[in-house]
């Protein structure tokens, strides 16, 4: 049986851990990564089928980390989940850039299995 692999990258450790066990439980092998400067060494190793990628960090914006991603050439095909609390967060945004979906915090649990299985089948 293949496992799926799913790469969680948020500043938020409770979160990171919740979806942990939420795909963990549901067979995927999870990464997590707190800070997306390193996100491409992570890329390497991880080989991650799909990224849930937060849009703010302290340091940096993931619409600029989606944007590399999608602009770069072994990454690019990586389905990419935007999540936010922020409300006001423009999507569009978001899918202009690349992004596959986009949801917001709280996540209820059934909606991002759905979501993310939907992506990787």
């Amino acid at each position: 049986m293949i496992q799926n692999k799913i790469l969680v990258v948020d500043d938020d450790v409770t979160f990171l851990d919740s979806i942990d066990m939420i795909f963990s439980a549901k067979g995927f092998e999870v990464t997590k990564l707190l800070d997306p400067k390193n996100i491409f060494d992570t890329l390497e190793e991880a080989k991650p089928d799909i990224i849930l990628l937060d849009v703010s960090f302290p340091e940096n914006s993931g619409f600029d980390v989606l944007n590399k991603l999608k602009t770069h050439c072994r990454f690019s095909s990586i389905p990419v989940i935007m999540i936010t609390a922020d409300v006001t967060v423009h999507i569009d945004k978001a899918f202009a850039q690349g992004a596959d979906d986009c949801v917001f915090k709280p996540l209820a649990v059934q909606d991002i299995i759905k979501r993310v299985s939907r992506l990787i089948q």
